[in-house]
């Protein structure tokens, strides 16, 4: 059973706890890091990479390039890890490039990869509506691909869509492939493995 949902996602003057309860009535807002038991080492990388978000606010939070832009999207998913390895299975960590998914499914172009889908799929999400399409064609290289395709396998193990706290670790390692790999192309979002958050609803009956 999940105990908290937490979205890692950069905002102004947060220090180093770039990190957001979801789906909960009690838990709203902010998740202090310290609170949440993370390590020194974890506390101080977020602090860094939200570091990042903090300088450009001056400039209407514009990046000062895409490679920098690209970088601070893909580490996003890098530290979720992270952040999901230390809370263990009762904590299911979110994570779209660092950004919020609020507004999804009516984002500007983004791609989600859900446990359920097969093979290599990924749901692409453009003005609202949806299609599979294979990891190739939306950017990713072949190890990424792969990397999917492992992490289906073992999420399927131990129970899918949402599996354990490492399925979903490795789950957030490959989308932050896949963003590594499409750049500025597309927002990639993981919900825990779930295709969206009302299948998340859906799924635990929290609807």
């Amino acid at each position: 059973m999940v105990s908290q949902v937490i979205l890692v996602m950069a905002e102004y003057s947060v220090e180093d706890s770039p990190l957001w309860f979801r789906l909960s009535n009690d838990k709203i807002g902010l998740a202090d890091a310290g609170e949440l038991g993370l390590s020194a080492g974890l506390r101080r990388d977020l602090e860094v990479w939200n570091d990042v978000f903090d300088a450009i606010a001056g400039s209407g939070f514009h990046f000062s390039s895409p490679e920098i832009h690209d970088h601070h999207r893909a580490e996003a998913f890098d530290l979720a890890a992270r952040v999901q390895d230390e809370l263990g299975d009762e904590t299911h960590v979110w994570c779209g490039a660092g950004e919020g998914v609020d507004l999804f499914p009516n984002l500007s172009d983004s791609l989600v990869v859900a446990a359920d889908s097969r093979g290599t799929s990924v749901e692409q999400y453009t003005g609202g509506r949806a299609r599979s399409i294979t990891t190739a064609s939306a950017g990713g290289r072949e190890r990424t691909a792969r990397a999917i395709i492992r992490w289906r396998a073992l999420t399927e193990r131990a129970g899918s869509p949402f599996g354990n706290a490492q399925t979903r670790s490795d789950g957030l390692r490959a989308a932050g492939a896949l963003q590594r790999d499409i750049g500025a192309l597309s927002q990639v979002i993981f919900f825990g493995g779930a295709g969206s958050p009302s299948d998340y609803l859906h799924h635990f009956g929290l609807e």
